[in-house]
């Protein structure tokens, strides 16, 4: 816990029981050593499909938990087919969706995201966010390395070649087969569309600022594409929101890529999961903007994504004193709310809540 490489406000390690202390950030899962069971508890799982955590067979209970990584659906579906005798316990800040579906899991959800906000709060000051009126951009899209639906808005934003438009990306780009036509087997128009940027993007790579989009190392606001820009498309680490072999998966993953914008007075042009609108109104915040937000509520990834290359077109077809009139009420709100301090507090008062739950569930 004490490896000096790791950022200490993120945690993206796996802990077993083996490891040593569970009480990791704002959060204390000690107590979970203290149970009997034939129980193997892997915290903070961190999985790819490439470095997935080696998880012992024959176990009767396995406790999981995700908070600084996306739900890997492959891997959990692998560690519970191998092991039909056992119960599964899994921890998380997302919503459970369809694994609710798998009969030996319970689900347990806490809410983790005071450690992304006090991160957030750390590197930045209030006074230091830009009045909206002094904002010289319409909309801004940062993204770390452009996979997903970062690739098709990345694309769609060049086409447009907007100067009231910022973009940039650093650390490469990864557009696979799945991408190429965002997740439906019979394409769409403006993903073949789009297409024919790839080679224009992989040859065009642009690192705005210098700036170091890397949730690791960065919980600051402080570039164009928050301070400068009116609406900021939060360009999340995870956008797939269903899988054929899975349903629907845990969503939304929510880190600093959200928070930031919240905290830096921006209003959101949601391009992560399904669900990511929906889980900010049910903590408080506020989004009575004009363009069309009903797509978060889709878990088809491919019409999410036709949705909000047309909000795209409808936005930067507006003026950008007009968007900033009809978007100020809902970001006063968001950031008065994101620097008050009162989400912290609702987010502990539901964990401790959660964890007498789980502590009576293990008995």
């Amino acid at each position: 816990m004490n490896n000096p490489l790791l950022n200490p406000w993120f945690y993206k390690l796996n802990q077993t029981l083996e490891d040593g202390d569970f009480a990791f950030t704002d959060i204390d899962l000690s107590w979970l050593k203290e149970n009997k069971k034939n129980t193997f508890c892997l915290l903070n799982i961190a999985s790819q499909l490439d470095t997935c955590p080696a998880v012992p067979a024959g176990r009767d209970l396995y406790v999981l938990s995700w908070f600084f990584e996306p739900f890997n659906q492959m891997w959990f579906r692998e560690v519970y087919f191998k092991n039909p005798q056992a119960q599964f316990i899994v921890i998380s800040d997302m919503d459970p969706n369809d694994i609710c579906n798998y009969d030996r899991v319970k689900f347990f959800q806490l809410i983790h995201h005071s450690t992304w906000i006090n991160a957030v709060r750390s590197k930045n000051t209030r006074s230091s966010v830009t009045e909206l009126s002094k904002r010289n951009y319409k909309l801004s899209s940062l993204s770390s390395r452009l996979n997903e639906f970062k690739f098709f808005i990345t694309a769609k934003l060049y086409k447009h070649n907007n100067p009231e438009t910022l973009l940039s990306w650093n650390r490469g780009f990864d557009i696979g087969s799945k991408d190429q036509y965002v997740f439906d087997t019979h394409g769409m128009v403006h993903s073949d569309e789009l297409l024919q940027f790839k080679d224009f993007l992989i040859s065009n790579k642009i690192n705005s600022q210098d700036f170091e989009n890397n949730p690791r190392a960065n919980s600051s606001f402080n570039h164009p594409a928050y301070l400068d820009s009116v609406i900021n498309s939060v360009n999340e680490t995870q956008c797939q929101s269903r899988s054929p072999d899975f349903g629907n998966l845990p969503t939304p993953y929510i880190t600093e890529k959200t928070w930031k914008p919240l905290f830096a007075g921006n209003a959101l042009l949601f391009t992560g999961q399904a669900g990511l609108k929906n889980k900010l109104e049910s903590w408080g915040f506020k989004f009575d903007y004009p363009w069309a937000m009903n797509y978060d509520e889709s878990f088809y990834d491919y019409q999410r994504l036709e949705i909000i290359l047309s909000q795209i077109n409808w936005i930067l077809a507006v003026p950008i004193s007009e968007l900033i009139n009809m978007s100020r009420d809902s970001v006063e709100h968001n950031i008065e709310l994101a620097w008050s301090g009162r989400l912290e507090t609702l987010f502990r008062h539901h964990n401790d809540k959660v964890i007498e739950e789980l502590k009576q569930y293990l008995g």
